[in-house]
């Protein structure tokens, strides 16, 4: 028995026609959402990406800052280094007042200084010898070429110059020094006999009133031994080469 189809060729078109953009509405419908969804992820994305450079834009800026001040102060530090280190080399290491103290302390009565001579002289392996090749500091007032002042750590060669009583009184001076921790190499240059003259000495005047003070008029001449001593602040040790 043969079927018999009774719908017609339009209508069968036109329901495939449907069918078609049917399809096409679901793939399109597909296809926005999947963009959607990428342009929703990719902004999101975005946003976080914009985040973070932010916040490593304002880390770059503080540590821009950190190494700026960080510059300022390690040359704020070499300047202090420079000073420090110019310090150490400048500074003698001595205690001027306390050696001037320990000399008042050790002359005594019977002995007048005239000059005190403190000469810098640069360490060396013979010390011994450098008593008479030192650079001192030139006292002011003094003429002639102008020398070389040496600073830091430097040896000090101390010359005393002047009177005493007698030589005995000299002696006792260099032995006085050589006890003292302050000095050590201690010797007498020279010493040799002279005179100084003094003015006389005035008679105190009488209860009476109608006595007058009589002084002497005439300088006396007393005998004293000028001398001259050499000795080396101990402010180093000495040690033997090996």
């Amino acid at each position: 028995m043969k079927e018999i189809d009774f719908l017609p060729e339009w209508y069968k078109e036109g329901r495939r026609q449907r069918l078609h953009v049917c399809r096409q509405y679901v793939v399109l419908a597909i296809a926005f959402i999947a963009m959607i969804s990428y342009n929703v992820t990719s902004t999101h994305r975005i946003s976080r990406a914009s985040a973070e450079l932010t916040r490593l834009e304002q880390r770059r800026a503080e540590a821009e800052s950190a190494f700026h001040e960080f510059n300022a102060v390690t040359g704020d530090l070499n300047k202090v280094r420079e000073k420090a280190d110019l310090i150490e080399r400048v500074d003698s290491k001595i205690n001027v007042a306390a050696v001037l103290a320990e000399m008042s302390h050790i002359l005594g009565e019977t002995v007048v200084l005239s000059r005190v001579e403190f000469v810098a002289e640069p360490f060396s392996d013979d010390e011994k010898g450098a008593g008479t090749g030192g650079t001192g500091v030139r006292r002011a007032g003094t003429s002639g070429v102008s020398r070389e002042t040496l600073v830091g750590s430097v040896c000090f060669r101390i010359v005393l110059s002047g009177v005493a009583v007698s030589p005995a009184d000299v002696a006792a001076l260099v032995r006085r020094l050589d006890d003292s921790s302050y000095f050590h190499r201690v010797y007498a240059s020279f010493w040799r006999n002279g005179k100084v003259q003094v003015s006389g000495r005035s008679v105190p005047a009488s209860p009476k009133p109608q006595t007058t003070a009589v002084s002497a008029g005439q300088p006396e001449s007393l005998e004293v031994t000028e001398f001259e001593v050499v000795c080396y602040l101990a402010n180093h040790k000495e040690t033997e080469s090996r």
